[in-house]
């Protein structure tokens, strides 16, 4: 039976038929004929964009693709496609927003040369219509949001305290797109938190609403904004003052009053951990011969710039209370030396008596006289020209009692000496 197929003259009749067409379909496809084929999806691409921004305006719809009716043979249209052929359009001479029509030309690709290939124009031509809109670029302030927490014992910044480098971003694209963003937002999360956060963050544009502007259509400088956020330790610091005896007083004569006896500091780890081993803040150091019953002292909380006062108490006030009971009586000294004599120099005093006011106890006040009272000037720092010069001097007694238990109330005396060369 299949011998009988073989030897059958029909078949062969059939088989040289179909091999005919074949070989006539090849042969009218490769030759030298050219026919009609539209490509379609041709992107567009612009020129003249830098003029039209400079126009405040911009191409709306960019991404724009057309179809391109060519005349060429069977070989040039295998190396026609929508991945080899672009329809550049100039936009330089358009200068205003609205719809516009403009014939565009096409760019072949290298190994097709323009005289191998024919346009073939639509009805109205090559050509692509564009929407033009205003263009604006503006520069939008960057702004902060946290949403963690800090560990205990640590607080985290505020919205004012975030850093940014770049401290804005500029938003450009339609303008009605551009108007509605308010600002740019950065948000940092995190839990238990003990260390300042630094690194590159992405933003979100928001509105005038406070709301993120979801899939607005503008373009971004940047895509993301280095961020600094502060997380401090804190400490409650106690505060003191320093006693030094004097003007009859000793340490224990007296009580001091603050009006706050710690305030909460907040810092990086180091300077809190620092401040804390030393134990307290030092107010002032009060020389007792200057201060008096019921004296109130005020003075400021030193703190370094890397330190914040939580407690906002930048000033403490001093309350004095003299336990001692002393008694005070003003002497006209007339004891007056002086001590490091400027060499080449001759030194007169012109002062001649100084009033002190000495306080101590009364059986130490009543043995004291005017006689036992010296005053000391040190010429060592004194400018060496002739001429009068005004000099602080020191109270000394010689008398029976320490500083602590009989003294000048101050140390804010002084004499004029007058300065002649040897």
């Amino acid at each position: 039976m299949g011998k009988k197929i073989l030897d059958s003259k029909a078949l062969y009749v059939v088989l040289s038929v179909l091999l005919t067409v074949a070989i006539w379909c090849y042969v009218t496809s490769t030759d030298g004929t050219p026919r009609n084929e539209t490509i379609s999806n041709v992107p567009v691409t612009f020129s003249g964009l830098d003029i039209l921004e400079d126009r405040n305006l911009m191409i709306a719809n960019m991404d724009l693709t057309t179809n391109v009716s060519v005349r060429a043979t069977p070989a040039v249209l295998a190396r026609l496609s929508d991945k080899t052929l672009q329809a550049n359009v100039n936009v330089s001479n358009i200068s205003d927003a609205g719809t516009h029509t403009i014939n565009y030309t096409v760019d072949l690709p290298s190994d097709v040369s323009p005289n191998q290939v024919q346009f073939v124009s639509g009805a109205s031509g090559n050509v692509v219509t564009l929407e033009v809109a205003r263009y604006l670029r503006r520069e939008i302030p960057l702004k902060g949001s946290f949403q963690g927490k800090a560990a205990d014992g640590y607080l985290a910044g505020t919205e004012d305290d975030f850093l940014f480098s770049p401290s804005t971003v500029w938003v450009s694209g339609r303008m009605e797109y551009v108007n509605q963003v308010a600002e740019a937002r950065v948000t940092i999360t995190g839990e238990g938190l003990t260390d300042p956060v630094s690194d590159e963050f992405t933003f979100e544009l928001i509105g005038a609403s406070g709301d993120v502007l979801e899939d607005l259509d503008v373009t971004c400088d940047v895509e993301k904004v280095y961020a600094n956020f502060p997380v401090w330790a804190m400490a409650e610091i106690p505060l003191k003052v320093n006693l030094v005896a004097g003007g009859g007083l000793g340490v224990d004569d007296v009580d001091c009053v603050l009006s706050a006896d710690s305030i909460m500091v907040a810092g990086s780890r180091d300077e809190v951990t620092a401040l804390t081993k030393e134990g307290s803040i030092n107010l002032a150091t009060i020389d007792l011969a200057s201060v008096r019953d019921g004296d109130e002292l005020t003075f400021p909380v030193p703190l370094t710039d890397e330190l914040k006062n939580l407690s906002g108490l930048t000033d403490i006030r001093v309350t004095i209370t003299v336990k001692k009971h002393v008694v005070s009586q003003t002497f006209s000294a007339t004891r007056i030396q002086y001590i490091h004599n400027p060499e080449g120099w001759n030194v007169d005093i012109v002062t001649k008596e100084v009033a002190v006011e000495i306080r101590g106890s009364q059986k130490l006040m009543d043995e004291l006289t005017a006689e036992n009272i010296r005053i000391v000037a040190d010429l060592q720092n004194i400018t060496q020209a002739a001429g009068q010069y005004t000099v602080p001097v020191n109270v000394r007694l010689d008398s029976e009692g320490s500083n602590a238990e009989i003294g000048a109330m101050n140390s804010n005396y002084s004499i004029v000496v007058t300065l002649t060369p040897a």
